[in-house]
């Protein structure tokens, strides 16, 4: 599962940390160009993590053997092409939700079935590398759930995006939250208690306007991966 989490990683820094709007918008725009510099993207972060087993012998779809990096050109190809048949937003109801998910559970379902699971059995760990699991739920924590609750909030309310400083604000409080679960000892549990009252009490005064779903979520959702890591980290 080493290679797994790696190019689990690189797939959600492409999507939700590096142009995730920039993307949309130039595909819109210019379709071809905006695949190609989607696919770099990819592509440099899937390289660049899986650097030490791209020559490895990866079970293609559990129907033959490939190189590692032929894999990944691959599922680089099936990602960017099919994009385009996972966007409902505004065509159904909870088009936005929808597209959200299933365009990740197709995308991480294929990815699943690509990597080599030899690996894991090297390692004798589900979460074998302590770092890699930290980044990606990080980046689950701040950027994924982010992206979920803005398409559940389109689907709502018809909000095209919400603003740059309320993602940058909701990210960092999300990310603190994340990392708090990460502190040794019990210190954790009050740290906790104590970010989330100073956060209820800036939607009070209005420092954060947002919806309760929101922020509730977004910050008890940041909690919960950030215990998950918690496990790898001093149980494992």
């Amino acid at each position: 599962m080493i290679v797994f989490w790696r190019l689990f990683l690189a797939y959600f820094l492409t999507d939700f940390v590096f142009f995730h709007k920039t993307i949309n918008q130039v595909r819109e725009e210019k379709p071809v160009k905006g695949a190609i510099l989607h696919s770099v993207v990819f592509l440099f972060w899937g390289f660049l993590l899986c650097k030490n087993y791209l020559t490895m012998e990866w079970p293609f779809l559990e129907l033959f053997d490939l190189p590692g990096w032929v894999c990944i050109l691959l599922f680089c190809a099936f990602h960017v092409s099919t994009d385009g048949l996972f966007q409902f937003g505004g065509k159904c109801k909870h088009g936005f939700v929808l597209t959200f998910f299933l365009k990740n559970i197709v995308n991480l379902l294929f990815l699943f079935l690509c990597v080599p699971f030899k690996v894991l059995y090297e390692t004798g760990n589900f979460f074998a590398e302590p770092w890699i699991v930290f980044c990606a739920g990080l980046v689950v924590a701040t950027r994924v759930i982010g992206w979920g609750l803005i398409a559940v909030e389109q689907d709502r309310h018809g909000v095209k995006y919400i603003s740059f400083d309320e993602r940058l604000v909701l990210m960092i409080v999300r990310a603190i939250f994340f990392l708090i679960m990460l502190l040794p000892g019990w210190r954790w549990r009050v740290l906790f208690f104590v970010w989330l009252f100073i956060c209820m009490y800036a939607r009070r005064i209005r420092l954060m306007d947002v919806s309760n779903f929101v922020f509730y979520v977004g910050a008890f959702g940041a909690a919960f991966i950030g215990f998950l890591v918690r496990l790898r980290f001093y149980l494992i």
